[in-house]
């Protein structure tokens, strides 16, 4: 019993982490790199769920204790601004993007080493993409979202790049992606019109992911495959 016990507590882990990697979201870079050239043969297109603008606020009032107040006072302005707004939401993180909440202790205000009297924090401004809406034109409401913020006191916003893109969970779409690496090789079989034997390798890699244009993201497993044919 003991160790069926064992067994259903890393069965009971495994699936606990799929859930999580489901919920992830990761923010890609604004800009799309294009070396295509790397990417496996099969790849899945899929639109982003966020575009993302990476703001910094800034604050140069000479007491720390105000400092932090006006940044903390600016940003409660944008999450009060952002429920009147369909899809704006504010988040923060390197690389993995949690929603703001101003009673978390990850989210730091930085004081600045190069200028004195100077605090700054980094979060991001996302909306949720709308297939009915142009990119564009979500990015430009986006935009007015960011310029229109209720600076308090001396604090400034700045936005730190181009536009991004996020998406959640790009695990969810392993299986997806699986099946057309599948499919694909039985079309290669069926083009040939002889038997062959596939071997693949690298499938138990994480799903990865490259910008492709202004809201979509191609998404791969890195895997190698190689046929013998008789």
């Amino acid at each position: 019993m003991k160790m069926k016990s064992k067994y259903l507590l890393v069965f009971a882990m495994l699936v606990s982490n799929h859930a999580l990697a489901q919920l992830e979201e990761i923010v890609v870079t604004a800009q799309m790199s294009g070396d295509y050239y790397e990417m496996p043969a099969v790849t899945l297109k899929k639109k982003a769920d966020f575009l993302v603008q990476k703001i910094q606020l800034i604050n140069d009032s000479r007491s720390p204790q105000l400092r932090n107040s006006e940044i903390i006072g600016t940003i409660k302005g944008l999450i009060t601004s952002s429920k009147n707004i369909d899809g704006i939401a504010l988040s923060y993180g390197d690389g993995f993007l949690t929603p703001v909440n101003l009673n978390d202790n990850s989210l730091q205000i930085i004081e600045d080493n190069k200028r004195n009297d100077t605090s700054h924090v980094n979060i991001f401004a996302k909306v949720a993409l709308n297939g009915d809406l142009p990119a564009k034109k979500q990015i430009l409401s986006l935009r007015k979202f960011i310029s229109n913020a209720d600076l308090v006191g001396r604090t400034e916003v700045i936005s730190n790049g181009d536009i991004g893109l996020s998406i959640i969970g790009p695990e969810q779409y392993r299986y997806e992606i699986l099946k057309k690496i599948a499919a694909e090789n039985n079309n290669i079989a069926s083009a040939l019109g002889v038997s062959c034997k596939f071997t693949l390798s690298g499938l138990q890699n994480r799903v990865e992911w490259e910008r492709s244009s202004v809201d979509e993201l191609t998404l791969y497993i890195g895997y190698q495959s190689e046929i013998v044919c008789n």
